[in-house]
């Protein structure tokens, strides 16, 4: 199990070094586009309350991770007291022929395993957080344009009649950040495509392992059980927010659809521009009920659903796998 998370942090980092370029020019769009704008005050209070969020995520997404790290190198501290010197353990097993369990080759080797697996923590979650601030950011974008849309017929002087120019010109506006961020959500799906699947695959996978040692474990220590915990909850909650982000994502794109049913288009006096703009807004409603989505592998968008799924065909494979020792 250990093996496999390793591996696949390994699997990010090279994933991620092979579109360098393209990882760097979507931060480099969304800095320039969305992070460093001056908003009015409706964006900066949806900028502020998803960075709030954003925060919230990351944060907890940060403390499993590491608290998951720190109970491998405190466990064996904890389980060594008492121990021969010969029967002492390491943070992460290691088969050799020389005593390595003494000293001072144990303290050596066990500070070797500390830096050597430190950086795989951060490996592990820098990538999944960095998906969250870009879902994240992309939910506000279009929740700034669905009020943009909705409002290119408001008047904001009443005493004056609505001028069809100014609309055509708010309209154009709105569906150029509307390509904008189709454009910005492709550029995600392409840089995310298969460090996804694996993500699907490797949870799935290690739900089911880490419930299995948990109900196994009732004859270990109680630091053992207490990590196998940590360790179920981590993989949980991460791929909540993988999929509550990427569910978020689809249903801002959608809501761009009410948005232009929610266009007060009846308040222009000038028929040819009514009909005009009543005809683009039907275009873009037709374009909007195709959600922007994240997919597994370019096979099935990301939803919450994909969470409920995964963790029934997880507690699935558990079930098997105790009613299999069961039997034996």
């Amino acid at each position: 199990m250990i093996f496999f998370t390793g591996a696949f942090g390994m699997y990010k980092v090279s994933s991620f070094t092979i579109k360098r370029k393209l990882f760097l020019n979507l931060i480099r769009y969304a800095q320039k586009h969305f992070w460093y704008v001056e908003y009015e005050d409706y964006g900066n209070a949806v900028m502020r309350e998803c960075m709030r969020r954003l925060t919230g995520i990351v944060t907890f997404a940060i403390f499993m991770c590491h608290l998951t790290v720190v109970l491998h190198y405190i466990t064996p501290l904890i389980e060594n007291r008492g121990r021969n010197e010969s029967d002492r353990i390491f943070p992460f097993r290691l088969y050799s022929d020389f005593p390595i369990t003494l000293s001072p080759w144990y303290e050596i080797l066990y500070i070797g395993q500390v830096i050597a697996t430190w950086p795989c923590c951060y490996c592990y979650f820098c990538f999944d957080n960095f998906l969250c601030q870009m879902n994240i950011t992309a939910v506000a974008q279009f929740v700034i344009l669905q009020k943009e849309l909705r409002e290119i017929c408001d008047n904001e002087n009443q005493s004056t009649v609505l001028n069809g120019n100014h609309v055509r010109l708010r309209f154009i506006k709105c569906i150029q950040k509307h390509q904008q961020l189709i454009a910005f959500v492709e550029a995600i799906k392409d840089l995310y495509r298969s460090v996804m699947l694996g993500v699907v695959i490797l949870l799935s996978f290690l739900i089911c392992l880490e419930m299995f040692q948990l109900m196994t474990s009732t004859n270990s220590s109680r630091i053992s059980t207490f990590h196998y915990c940590v360790y179920v909850g981590g993989s949980i909650t991460q791929l909540y927010f993988y999929t509550m982000t990427c569910d978020n994502l689809t249903g801002a794109s959608l809501a761009i659809s009410d948005a232009a049913y929610d266009v007060r288009w009846f308040l222009i006096e000038c028929e040819t521009t009514r009909k005009r703009l009543v005809k683009d807004l039907s275009m873009v409603n037709m374009r909007a009920q195709k959600a922007c989505t994240l997919t597994v592998g370019g096979f099935a968008p990301v939803t919450l659903q994909t969470f409920t799924s995964i963790c029934h065909t997880a507690f699935s494979f558990l079930a098997l796998i105790r009613q299999t020792l069961q039997e034996k």
